[in-house]
């Protein structure tokens, strides 16, 4: 027992957070044109607050409650119409899954925050490795770290373009290195589209090269099945942002999105080594929301 009577395994929780700290400050000074001119307007929360009043209105005209919302549920909870709204979702574009996707191949919980969590303490062990390029997205390291107690291997990439396959090798050069420095990798994370890169890799020096992508192409993508395959290790492809790619002025032809979903997996990977997360938070497609209003 601590000295503040909680478990052992708890205390390194309690440590600040810088990144929720800032969060936490933000929120709490938030900017407001006539309310809080002063406040701060926060640039690292992604939110999708210029559609919140078209969610509003969709929901206050569509959402009905009915006596099937109430219970536990199945083995998998949650409201019984979801499970095929999700299956329409995830079996056409831009998911476009080689298989389709059916009832037991899905999983969900209240957030990517959740899910990664769950995935990460399933799938490894304490001090366990889990290797996600930089720069990050800085809730990984807290997803990993807090319940599953695994350990961030980062991949740093100097002046390697980040979505190409020369950095594939660069993380399998950590991987290597994290085992000789005896931490087993059993989780390799991919962010696609990225987050927080977004349209521009790094180092600014290819941007004129590179400035293009956004996504991983479908023949990295294959690059890093590979690599999970010949290590045995987990791909995890969080595709929270899926329906974030569109052209602009600067960037007209950005690279597409592909989901690891849409890639068959036969003598490339083992498909229980494969994982896609998405979740509802982000950008939800205003012809998404059209086409399910006319259903």
């Amino acid at each position: 027992m601590s000295e503040n009577g909680l478990s052992q395994r708890v205390q390194e929780t309690l440590l600040p957070s810088p990144l929720y700290e800032s969060f936490g400050r933000a929120l709490d000074d938030a900017y407001h044109p006539i309310s809080n001119p002063n406040g701060i307007i926060s640039l690292g929360i992604a939110e999708n607050t210029p559609m919140y009043p078209a969610l509003a209105t969709f929901l206050d005209q569509h959402l009905r409650v009915t006596p099937s919302l109430f219970g536990y549920g199945a083995v998998n909870p949650g409201p019984p119409d979801l499970i095929p709204s999700l299956l329409a979702f995830y079996n056409a574009p831009p998911f476009s899954p080689a298989v389709n996707i059916e009832r037991e191949h899905l999983y969900y919980t209240a957030g990517c925050t959740s899910l990664l969590d769950q995935l990460f303490w399933a799938l490894c062990d304490e001090g366990e490795g889990v290797v996600i390029g930089m720069p990050l997205y800085g809730g990984f390291e807290n997803d990993l770290r807090t319940r599953g107690k695994a350990k961030l291997v980062p991949v740093r990439f100097g002046e390697v373009d980040v979505y190409s396959a020369e950095a594939v090798r660069r993380y399998e050069e950590e991987i290597l290195k994290a085992e000789k420095d005896g931490v087993k990798v059993r989780v390799l994370v991919l962010c696609t589209p990225h987050n927080p890169l977004g349209q521009y890799p790094l180092p600014l020096t290819l941007l004129i090269t590179a400035a293009d992508n956004r996504c991983y192409s479908r023949e990295v993508m294959i690059e890093y099945m590979r690599l999970c395959q010949k290590y045995k290790i987990h791909l995890l492809s969080d595709e929270i942002y899926a329906l974030t790619t569109f052209p602009t002025d600067d960037i007209p032809d950005p690279t597409p999105f592909t989901s690891l979903l849409s890639i068959p997996k036969q003598d490339i990977i083992d498909p229980s080594l494969c994982h896609v997360l998405h979740g509802m938070s982000k950008v939800l497609s205003p012809h998404r929301m059209s086409s399910s209003t006319k259903e």
